[in-house]
């Protein structure tokens, strides 16, 4: 593929609609969720890039941090922000535009609190980034009531 050329959608993604105006601008982001966690990914397109014509590192950081965050909530099946409390990433390599980018979280351990997860972004083949990250889990009980019932039902099917 060419950086002109966007990246075709996989079979099975669907795309994520959340109340977030940032994570709007960067994605739309796709996903799929599975029985063992769920696939998150975006088409790298031109306004993604930088100067030199890769995916932009601040972009990959985003994504790590989407994935690990939804993979907390579909381990948790609490389906609302889980915020960042720590976040690391290195830099693998670089990631073309054109390409389809994709990550699955990792849940290493998880306690009432925290989620611990990981994930690597793939794209080409390729591992293009490492990450890894705590996440707090939302308290059920202090979610607005007119939204709990929405925190307990997945936006997508398995």
């Amino acid at each position: 593929m060419t950086a002109g050329v966007p990246a075709k959608i996989p079979e099975g993604f669907r795309k994520l609609a959340v109340p977030d105006q940032f994570v709007a601008l960067a994605g739309p982001l796709w996903v799929k969720a599975e029985a063992d966690g769920l696939r998150v990914g975006l088409p790298l397109e031109e306004r993604h890039g930088n100067p030199m014509g890769w995916a932009h590192g601040g972009l990959l950081v985003t994504v790590a941090d989407m994935v690990m965050g939804l993979g907390s909530g579909f381990a948790t099946g609490i389906f609302w922000p889980h915020p960042t409390i720590s976040l690391t990433s290195e830099f693998v390599r670089g990631a073309k535009l054109g390409q389809w980018l994709e990550g699955k979280a990792r849940i290493a351990r998880r306690t009432v609190n925290f989620c611990f997860a990981s994930c690597d972004l793939v794209c080409g083949g390729e591992i293009v980034l490492v990450s890894s990250g705590v996440f707090k889990v939302p308290d059920i009980d202090k979610i607005p009531e007119q939204f709990q019932t929405a925190a307990l039902s997945p936006p997508w099917k398995v």
